[in-house]
């Protein structure tokens, strides 16, 4: 029975090192995410620019593990929004009209600083949510027939998220989301550059 017991003791030990390396494993980690990613135009920038959804898109991030479900970091990205307009009568800068196509192209590219929260760390399905504030790099292009005009600015940015991370091993996994772009814009008649996101990729860690 002595014997018993000390193999016991032994056993919860090892189980009790083994679950706070563990723990410890998660944190202290390098983490990068890499998606595919689809933009969905909302709000005034569906109505009064794009109304195409674009499927040429990424999003990327660095997340460092402060705990073993709490990892701040940096995330950026890059979305193509793209709508060919009907032929009709647009009044030029000078002031004369002109029968044309109407073409906008904008890509977007938000550098951000980022925070996320894994709620079951050590599940086979971790769900999670995020948030990321920053700015916003906005390439506008517009063709009216010949005639183009291009602006280039940059502006706040705002992306909360929600998803799931599905680990296949210690180092490396899959991760499915979705999440809103808030990001201002009142220029060339726009309001806003508000999207909506629906990614998956993977994501990996680097130490």
């Amino acid at each position: 029975m002595k014997i018993m017991k000390k193999y016991q003791i032994a056993i919860c030990l090892v189980l009790g090192i083994a679950g706070m390396m563990k723990v410890q494993a998660q944190q202290d980690q390098l983490r990068v995410n890499i998606n595919y990613n689809v933009g969905i135009p909302a709000g005034s920038f569906r109505s009064d620019a794009v109304n195409n959804t674009s499927y040429r898109g990424w999003t990327g991030s660095i997340m460092y593990g402060i705990t073993d479900k709490l990892s701040v970091g940096l995330g950026t990205g890059y979305q193509d929004f793209y709508q060919k307009y009907p032929r009709n009568m647009y009044k030029l800068s000078d002031g004369s009209d002109i029968s044309a196509v109407l073409t906008n192209s904008i890509q977007t590219v938000p550098v951000m600083a980022a925070a996320q929260y894994n709620f079951m760390p050590h599940s086979v399905i971790q769900p999670y949510v995020g948030v990321g504030a920053g700015g916003n790099f906005i390439m506008f292009r517009q063709y009216i027939g010949e005639f183009e005009s291009s602006r280039s600015s940059f502006g706040f940015a705002l992306r909360p998220e929600a998803g799931v991370n599905i680990p296949v091993s210690p180092r490396f996994g899959f991760n499915i989301n979705g999440a809103y772009n808030y990001m201002p814009y009142n220029k060339d008649g726009i309001n806003n550059l508000n999207s909506w996101d629906i990614g998956a990729g993977i994501k990996f860690t680097l130490q």
